[in-house]
């Protein structure tokens, strides 16, 4: 078996050609390592980072179907983040790794995640031939899975209709992941899933040491990925336990999805699709499904142009909507690119999501049944 490399946000909403924006901090000791006595990075230490904003448009929001102007908090293209990367080489076959990643807001120059130092991932772990084990603040298997999404985490998405899927991370968790042969296989325990986020976000009250399964949060994934073709599917199950009042007030309580997906390219185009279930049982209408479809094409090396289409159907419920959504990107340079992007969402009668992505809360909601539009002109830098 091999390895398993440490795992970068690169997922198939960035393939052709535009993964290795994602991908800038692989583990590699060549550029970033620097003397210790002159205050940089350890050998072996990488510091990378994305900054992503914009200028954004969004009408019919709230009651009065007001449209606002403002600069996005959450994400343009990418989220904006930072973080330290770092390995050193136990013996030929053993590894050690860690992660720190920490999200923000460039508008404000804010932490997100709650205010979380490290709130996108913290872990710390080992790799040798039968894998990779680590601890801490990670990310759902469910997210990994996804390599079918060709437009996600992008500020107008289909996503919009299950913002969980771009945010699925989980606290006081333990992860295996192994890759052999093109397979990955990953399965993730969370012993607590979130102590910091507020419940109407989807937080719990963490590690319980009264109910066994109180918070706990599981997850598994499967896929296979050529150079030109790659399937997924996987398995996301999270506890209640937050007490009355909240999303899943019991332990007894799951909300679960299931999700398959994958991708095809053709040259220098990629389509991609995927189908989820889900599964709520704090939900007076537990049962949805949701699809997507999406592609992203090249013309150019320096232009990327990207489109989706994503829906979302609650059974016996007026809860669901559509979106359509796309990007047109072009490449300043290996690390900089200006973007426009906009999309639409179309709510049922008694649904409120929004198309702001970036936006956090309530603030952006619309009236139920009213549709909206957003547009968004950004740039983005790496490091």
């Amino acid at each position: 078996m091999d390895s398993v490399p440490v795992r970068s946000n690169c997922r198939l909403r960035m393939r052709a050609a535009w993964c290795g924006l994602a991908a800038f901090a692989a583990f590699a000791s060549g550029s970033a390592q620097a003397q210790n006595a002159s205050g940089a990075l350890a050998p072996g230490m990488t510091l990378y980072g994305v900054i992503d904003s914009g200028v954004e448009y969004v009408n019919n929001v709230g009651p009065q179907k007001s449209s606002v102007v403002r600069m996005p908090q959450l994400t343009g293209s990418l989220p904006s983040r930072w973080g330290l990367r770092g390995v050193q080489e136990i013996t030929n076959d053993l590894k050690s790794i860690f992660v720190l990643e920490s999200g923000f807001a460039p508008a404000q120059g804010t932490q997100n995640q709650n205010g979380r130092l490290f709130g996108r991932q913290a872990y710390v772990g080992l790799i040798g031939p039968w894998g990779a084990v680590t601890l801490g603040r990670m990310y759902s298997q469910i997210f990994w899975s996804l390599i079918g999404d060709t437009l996600a985490p992008n500020i107008f998405a289909a996503g919009l209709l299950d913002t969980y899927l771009t945010t699925a991370r989980v606290d006081n968790a333990i992860d295996y992941t192994v890759t052999f042969a093109g397979f990955t296989f990953g399965t993730t325990y969370s012993f607590g899933r979130d102590a910091v986020a507020p419940v109407v976000a989807g937080g719990c009250a963490g590690e319980s040491p009264t109910d066994w399964k109180a918070c706990k949060a599981i997850s598994a994934m499967l896929k296979y990925e050529a150079p030109a073709w790659g399937v997924a599917t996987a398995i996301d199950r999270n506890y209640g336990g937050s007490g009355a009042g909240t999303a899943l007030p019991r332990s007894s309580q799951t909300d679960s999805r299931s999700v398959i997906n994958g991708f095809v390219k053709f040259g220098t185009a990629t389509i991609g699709a995927g189908f989820l279930h889900r599964n709520n049982q704090g939900s007076v209408n537990p049962s949805s499904n949701y699809w997507w479809l999406g592609a992203t094409y090249l013309p150019i090396q320096q232009v990327a142009l990207d489109v989706q289409f994503g829906r979302l159907t609650v059974k016996e419920s007026a809860t669901g909507g559509s979106v359509i959504a796309a990007r047109a990107m072009y490449m300043l340079s290996k690390r900089s690119a200006v973007y426009v992007t906009a999309g639409r969402i179309f709510n049922q009668r008694d649904a409120t999501f929004t198309i702001d992505g970036g936006a956090i809360g309530t603030v952006s909601l619309p009236s139920p049944g009213v549709n909206q539009t957003g547009a968004l002109v950004g740039i983005r830098h790496r490091f």
